[in-house]
C-alpha cells in the first residue's frame, strides 16, 4: 500500500504512516464465538495432582485461602465478599466470575492480584504476609492458560427444559391444585441453572434457600415447605396465603421483574389465567438477591417508618422494660460488624424476641459505653448513632431493621458505624446482610460492662444499681441467646430446612444472591433466555444493532450482571419466541434493588475470535471513565509488543463511555495475522499517563514497545504498589468475618486508578 511501511511482530504484521490511530466505533459481531461450558464439579479440597494446578493451589492456599476458603480462614468467621471456595480449582474454573480459561489476565481472579485489589489484607489492612511473586503469578497464569487447551464436561446429554416446558409443568401442577388456591398459587424457578448442569450440591442449598427467603418474609405463624414440581425439582411452588400475603405484595413484586417475558403458547395463558396474573413465577436467584434488602423487603414485611413503630408493633415498650429491669444488655469494645463500641438489649415481644443495638461513631465521651452504660434516655445517657434489630416472625423465622439515633428506618447502615465484608460496598444492607451474619440466629456476645462498672465504686450507687439489673451475668445472657437461636433453628427444622447447610461457608440466601449477582458468560446468558448455546450463537445475527457490543463480549469472556439485567427486555424478542409482558397498573418500590454498577469495568472485544493468516483484526474498546489506553498483544511464550501507545500515535488518551476502534477507520496503519498460535491482547486503562503496567517506552529505539517477559512486568508493578509489611492494624474482630482495617481505605467504586480487560484470540 502506497506510503505505508511494514513492521513485522510476532503475531501481528503491522502497516503504518503518519495520522490518527483512534476512531469511534460502530457495533460489530461474530459469527463463530465458542465460550465454554459450565459443569457440575465435586466439592471435596484435595490438591490436585497435575502438577501445573497443584502449583496453583499452591499460590492460592498461601495468598487467597486465610480469607477465601472455608475451614482455612484466618481471622474471620465467614468468607469475604462471599467467596469461600478458592481451593476448589474444580469449581472455579468453570465458573466465569473468576476464571475465563485459556485468558488469565481476562480473569478476575489473576486480575485483581495484578491490579493490586488481591490480597485484600495486604494492600488494605496492613497484613505483614508476603506479596505474590513473579513466580506466584506465573504458576497462576500457567493453570487458568492450560484450562483453555482442556476439554470441560459438557451439559448435552443433560435434557433442556424450555420456557414452554416449564409453562406447561406450572400449567398441569396449578390445574392439580384446589380451585379456590389457584389464584393465589406462584412458583419460583432455578431452571436456568438445571439447564447448565449446575453442581448438585449447589442446587440442594438453593432450593433450601429460596424456602427459607420465603418463611424470612412471612406474616403468618405457619411454616412453608419445599414443594417442587418438575422431575429436575428447579421449580417449587408455594401459596401467597400460606404465607399471609394479598396479591398486591405480588404485584409489587412482579412490577420489578426484569425477566417479563413469557412464551406464547397455550400452556402459558392457561398458566396466567388460572393464576389470576400476567407472571405467576419469577427466577429464585433473583428474587433472593432483589428481595432481600429495601425498598422490596421492607415493602413485603411492612416494615414501619420508625424503631418507635415497629417496637409497638411487636409489643414491644423499649422505654418501660429499661427502666422495669426486664430488658437485657450486653455491651463489648468489638463485635462482627460494628467500628466502635456497641450495646445489644434483648426485649421479648408478641412473637418471642426483639433483639435491637446501639451502634456507634465513635468511642469518646457520650459516645463511650465504658463510660456512659445507661441510656439512650437520662441525664447521664449515652448517644448512640443508630440501631440494628433482629426480632421474631410468628413463624420463628427473624426479620431485620435498621435505624438512626432518632428512630427513622434507613437501608444501610454508615460505613463508618458498621461493615459487612461480604458485600461489594462494605455497606451493612438491611436484609441481606443480617441474613449472613445471623444465619444460626442469635450470636454469642461477652459482655464486658457488668464486671467494670460492679467491681468498684467509680460509679455512683444508682448507676451500679441500673447495671446490675440491666447488665445480666455471662450465664444468663448466654442461656437467652441459645433459647432465642433454638427457636430460630426449630423454625428452620419444622420447614424441612437444615440450619447448618451452607454453600463454600456462605448462608444460603446469600449464596443464591450471590449466584444472581455475579458475571455471566454466553453459556449462563443462553440459559436464561431459554436457550442453548447453539441455538444463541445461531440468532445473534438477528439482534439489534444496539445489543451487539454485549454479545460481542459474551462471546469472548463474562459480562456484569447489571449490564444483562438492563439488555435482557431488549435481546430476548430478537433470539427467541418470547414476549414482553406488560404489568398493568403496577408500580415497582422505589429505587428497585439492581445489581452494584461495575464502575470499574473496561471492555475490550474484537471483531472475531478466530483469524486466519493475513486477517486484519479490529479491537474495540469502551473505558467507564477518561484514562490513557495501553494496548499490548502477548504471545503464547508470553512475550509482548505494545500496540497503544507507539511512535505513531503517542497520544493514548480515551474519554469515557465513547466506543473507541483501533485501528480505527482511516487510521495510518492496520494489524495483519502473521504467526498460527494463540494471541492475547490486553488493554489497561490508567487514570494517568504512564500508569497501569508502568511499561517504559523509548520510541527513538522502538517504533513499538517490545516487552520481553510480560509476566515479569506485572510481578514488578506489584512490587511498586505493596503496602510495607506490618502496617499496625487500627480496629478489627475474629467474630463475623470483619477485618482489621488500617489507615488505607479500600478504594471506592470507580476510584481505581487502573482498569484491565484482556480477550483470547486464535489465529488459524
Amino acid at each position: 500500500m502506497s506510503g505505508f511501511a511494514e513492521v513485522a511482530l510476532r503475531a501481528f504484521s503491522i502497516a503504518v504512516a503518519a495520522g490518527l490511530v483512534l476512531g469511534v466505533a460502530g457495533p460489530s459481531i461474530a459469527q463463530d464465538a465458542k465460550p465454554k461450558d459450565n459443569a457440575a464439579v465435586a466439592n471435596a479440597i484435595v490438591p490436585p495432582s497435575d502438577p501445573v494446578a497443584k502449583a496453583a493451589f499452591d499460590v492460592l492456599d498461601k495468598h487467597c485461602a486465610r480469607c477465601h476458603q472455608q475451614d482455612k480462614l484466618v481471622d474471620r468467621e465467614r468468607p469475604a465478599k462471599n467467596f469461600g471456595n478458592v481451593l476448589q480449582l474444580d469449581e472455579l474454573a468453570v465458573n466465569p466470575h473468576y476464571v475465563l480459561p485459556g485468558n488469565p489476565l481476562g480473569s478476575k481472579l489473576f486480575r485483581q492480584i495484578v491490579d493490586k485489589e488481591m490480597p485484600y489484607d495486604i494492600y488494605y489492612e496492613g497484613s505483614s504476609h508476603v506479596p505474590p511473586s513473579e513466580a506466584d503469578l506465573k504458576a497462576l497464569e500457567n493453570w487458568v492458560s492450560a484450562l483453555g487447551a482442556k476439554a470441560v464436561a459438557s451439559c448435552e446429554t443433560h435434557k433442556f427444559i424450555t420456557p414452554d416446558d416449564m409453562a406447561s409443568f406450572m400449567a398441569a401442577d396449578l390445574g392439580k391444585q384446589r380451585p379456590q388456591r389457584r389464584a393465589t398459587t406462584r412458583y419460583l424457578t432455578l431452571t436456568h441453572l438445571t439447564n447448565i448442569c449446575a453442581d448438585p450440591a449447589a442446587m440442594k442449598v438453593y432450593q433450601q434457600a429460596a424456602v427459607k427467603f420465603l418463611n424470612s418474609l412471612s406474616r403468618s405463624s405457619d411454616v412453608v415447605k419445599l414443594e417442587t414440581i418438575d422431575p429436575e425439582g428447579s421449580i417449587l411452588r408455594f401459596n401467597l396465603l400460606d404465607l399471609g400475603w394479598k396479591a398486591a405484595d405480588w404485584d409489587n413484586v412482579i412490577a420489578a421483574y426484569p425477566y417479563n417475558a413469557v412464551p406464547d403458547s397455550e400452556a402459558s395463558r392457561t398458566l396466567a389465567s388460572g393464576a389470576a396474573t400476567p407472571i405467576p413465577y419469577v427466577r429464585a436467584d433473583w428474587f433472593a438477591f432483589t428481595a432481600s434488602q429495601p425498598p422490596l423487603y421492607d415493602v413485603l414485611l411492612q416494615l414501619p417508618n420508625t424503631f418507635q413503630q415497629l417496637a409497638r408493633e411487636q409489643g414491644v415498650d423499649v422505654e418501660g422494660n429499661i427502666r422495669n429491669f426486664v430488658a437485657q444488655r450486653a455491651a463489648f469494645q468489638r463485635s462482627g460488624v460494628s467500628q466502635n463500641n456497641r450495646l445489644i438489649e434483648r426485649h421479648p415481644s408478641r412473637s418471642g424476641f426483639f433483639w435491637t443495638s446501639y451502634d456507634f461513631a465513635g468511642n469518646r465521651d457520650r459516645q463511650s459505653l465504658f463510660d456512659f452504660p445507661l441510656g439512650p434516655t437520662g441525664p447521664n445517657a449515652f448517644h448512640h448513632d443508630g440501631g440494628e434489630t433482629i426480632y421474631s416472625l410468628p413463624n420463628g423465622f427473624q426479620a431485620y431493621y435498621l435505624n438512626t439515633a432518632k428512630g427513622d428506618r434507613i437501608d444501610k447502615g454508615p460505613t463508618a458505624i458498621v461493615r459487612d465484608p461480604s458485600r461489594k460496598d462494605f455497606s451493612v444492607t438491611n436484609g441481606i446482610s443480617c441474613m449472613g451474619c445471623h444465619d444460626q440466629g442469635m450470636r454469642k456476645a461477652k459482655d464486658d460492662v457488668r464486671e467494670l462498672v460492679l467491681k468498684g465504686r467509680v460509679f455512683p450507687k444508682d448507676v451500679r444499681d441500673a447495671v446490675e439489673g440491666l447488665y445480666p451475668p455471662h450465664a444468663r445472657m448466654d442461656a437467652l441467646i441459645e433459647d432465642d437461636a433454638k427457636r430460630f433453628a426449630d423454625a428452620m427444622k419444622r420447614a424441612g430446612l437444615d440450619s447448618t447447610l451452607k454453600l463454600n461457608g456462605i448462608e444460603m440466601i446469600n449464596a443464591l444472591a450471590k449466584r444472581y449477582e455475579d458475571d455471566l458468560d454466553l453459556t449462563m446468558a443462553a440459559s436464561e433466555l431459554g436457550l442453548k448455546k447453539s441455538e444463541f450463537n445461531e440468532g445473534v445475527a438477528d439482534v439489534d444493532q444496539k445489543y451487539r457490543p454485549l454479545v460481542r463480549r459474551l462471546a469472548q469472556g463474562a459480562v456484569p450482571r447489571d449490564q444483562f439485567e438492563a439488555s435482557f427486555r431488549g435481546i430476548a424478542p430478537d433470539l427467541t419466541d418470547l414476549k414482553i409482558v406488560a404489568i398493568r397498573n403496577a408500580r415497582p418500590p422505589q429505587p428497585v434493588p439492581q445489581p452494584i454498577r461495575n464502575s470499574d469495568d473496561l471492555s475490550l472485544t474484537s471483531d472475531r475470535d478466530s483469524y486466519r493468516l493475513g486477517d486484519t483484526p479490529v479491537f474495540t474498546v469502551v473505558a467507564p471513565r477518561d484514562c490513557f489506553l495501553t494496548l499490548t498483544d502477548i504471545d503464547e511464550r508470553g512475550e509482548g509488543t505494545v500496540l497503544l501507545p507507539n511512535t505513531f500515535q503517542r497520544d493514548n488518551f480515551i474519554k469515557a463511555g465513547v466506543p473507541i476502534q483501533f485501528p480505527g477507520a482511516g487510521a495510518p496503519f492496520q494489524f495483519r495475522m502473521k504467526d498460527k498460535g494463540i494471541e492475547t491482547v490486553t488493554a489497561v486503562c490508567a487514570t494517568q499517563a504512564g500508569g497501569g503496567d508502568r511499561i517504559q517506552h523509548d520510541f527513538n529505539k522502538n517504533q513499538f514497545t517490545p516487552v520481553p517477559n510480560y509476566t515479569r512486568t506485572l510481578a514488578r508493578s506489584i512490587a511498586v504498589e505493596a503496602v510495607k509489611p506490618g502496617t499496625p492494624s487500627v480496629a478489627g474482630t475474629t467474630n463475623t468475618g470483619s477485618a482489621a482495617v488500617s489507615g488505607r481505605e479500600p478504594p471506592a467504586a470507580g476510584s481505581r486508578t487502573s482498569l484491565r480487560a484482556a480477550i483470547r484470540l486464535q489465529v488459524r
